[in-house]
């Protein structure tokens, strides 16, 4: 099948690289010349660098193009009148008011609609508010009067895991409106679950839509439930962690229940704000929709939380102290920064006059890039996690990526000045930090500091 992506971000790069492994011919749209130029610099092996760090990505995109069975474009009348189907991944930032800003959308069913010459199916694939297909569907038919269907397939990928879960996929959401449109669904994710067809959820437009919002506000609830129970452990002597195995053995409760800064990325916060706009719009009460905001003001809070802790232990005059920073995308296995609980907790820092030593394996410059406006003067990053705590006072921990989790103890105490550590993300074993004897603030756990939060 002949395949057009528009939108060559995250979703997109990941999306056509794995339709392209299924035998499909893809074509990847953008209007970004350069990021289209440095994905064929790729293909061709004139550079290593991807604008996004996925695990398997790279082997993925060059065999895929290698097979010519993937290609990169900016050139939209190619790209829309050859494809059977179109995917758009474009992105939906929210606005001041937390809903999602659909002109990206708009722009690109314009373009479809003024360039249709024969019958395709165009689907929403980027996270979009309730009624976008049929907005895009009115948009397409300004322009253009012949037949076509517009969809809605929700993305469903975690960053950190994006191939994996495009390659595996749990479940497919087909939002359609035709027979047509169901029936090449049907055929095109056949081949991901032969012969579990179940897996594949058709359903209304308006459905699928809402469903991914559903998700995504389903497990944002439950980190902060989590942290709010693992806050609540702590400050009444409980232990979070020894309690998580009894929790977990509850077979109706899901797998979010380890405590830490609260969640970040692109996703939650932005589908959570979108959810709480669209109750409201749709004339919902109060009492429905006020939940969305406590969950991103608790999530907010939890942030921040062990920024006491540092004043805690190093006084509030942080001038001439040095924090090493472990971690700065918001999670393991992915270089996005968006939502970091780096991005409250390093300008915090800095502001108070603190030397500020970070390390991350992938996402330093998306970081800098983030940081433009702050004043990093007292900033360096290290491209090694201990170069980080030469000298440190205190060692925060912001991410759980796997580098982190079993750190030589001895090497530490050589390297830091103070050996103290804020564990923002529940990595570190418990009982080797109290055998090396550090002073220890995690979330959810007693302190092996005498001093608390």
């Amino acid at each position: 099948m002949n395949i057009t992506i528009i939108g060559a971000g995250f979703v997109g790069i990941v999306h056509a690289a794995v339709m392209a492994k299924q035998g499909n011919s893809v074509i990847l749209y953008d209007i970004n010349e350069k990021r289209i130029q440095g994905l064929q610099d790729f293909a061709k092996g004139l550079t290593d660098q991807l604008p996004i760090y996925e695990e398997g990505l790279p082997e993925l995109l060059w065999g895929t193009t290698k097979k010519e069975k993937l290609s990169f474009t900016t050139d939209k009348v190619r790209a829309i009148q050859s494809a059977d189907v179109i995917f758009i991944t474009v992105g939906t930032p929210p606005g001041p008011n937390g809903k999602a800003d659909l002109k990206h959308i708009d722009a690109v069913a314009k373009d479809i609609g003024e360039t249709l010459q024969s019958y395709k199916l165009i689907v929403n694939k980027s996270t979009v508010p309730l009624g976008t297909a049929k907005r895009v569907e009115n948009i397409i038919k300004q322009y253009y009067q012949g037949d076509f269907d517009v969809a809605s397939n929700p993305e469903t990928l975690a960053e950190g895991r994006a191939v994996r879960d495009s390659l595996y996929p749990d479940r497919i959401i087909a939002g359609v409106n035709s027979q047509k449109a169901k029936d090449i669904f049907k055929h095109l994710y056949a081949p991901f679950f032969f012969p579990q067809q179940e897996k594949i959820h058709i359903m209304g437009r308006e459905s699928a839509e809402l469903t991914k919002y559903a998700c995504n506000t389903y497990l944002a609830s439950q980190v902060v439930l989590t942290n709010a129970f693992a806050n609540l452990a702590k400050e009444a002597g409980a232990n979070w962690r020894e309690m998580i195995p009894a929790i977990l053995g509850d077979k109706r409760i899901g797998r979010f229940v380890h405590p830490g800064l609260g969640f970040g990325g692109s996703c939650f916060r932005k589908d959570v704000s979108q959810l709480y706009n669209t109750m409201k719009d749709y004339g919902l009460s109060e009492e429905d929709y006020t939940i969305f905001a406590k969950i991103l003001e608790q999530n907010e809070e939890q942030k921040e939380k062990l920024n006491h802790a540092i004043t805690n232990n190093l006084g509030e005059d942080l001038k001439d102290k040095t924090i090493a920073i472990w971690g700065l995308s918001f999670k393991k296995d992915t270089n996005d920064i968006r939502d970091a609980a780096s991005l409250k907790i390093i300008p915090w820092l800095l502001e108070r006059g603190a030397i500020v030593k970070a390390h991350d394996p992938e996402a330093e410059q998306e970081f800098l890039q983030a940081m433009k406006d702050v004043n990093t003067t007292n900033l360096t990053l290290c491209p090694d996690k201990y170069e980080a705590t030469t000298a440190a006072d205190l060692l925060f921990i912001t991410n759980d990526w796997k580098c982190y989790r079993n750190p030589d103890f001895h090497h530490l105490k050589e390297k830091m000045k103070q050996v103290i550590i804020l564990d923002g993300k529940d990595v570190l074993d418990y009982n080797e930090v109290k055998k090396h004897n550090f002073s220890y603030v995690s979330i959810g756990r007693p302190d092996l500091s005498p001093k608390t939060l």
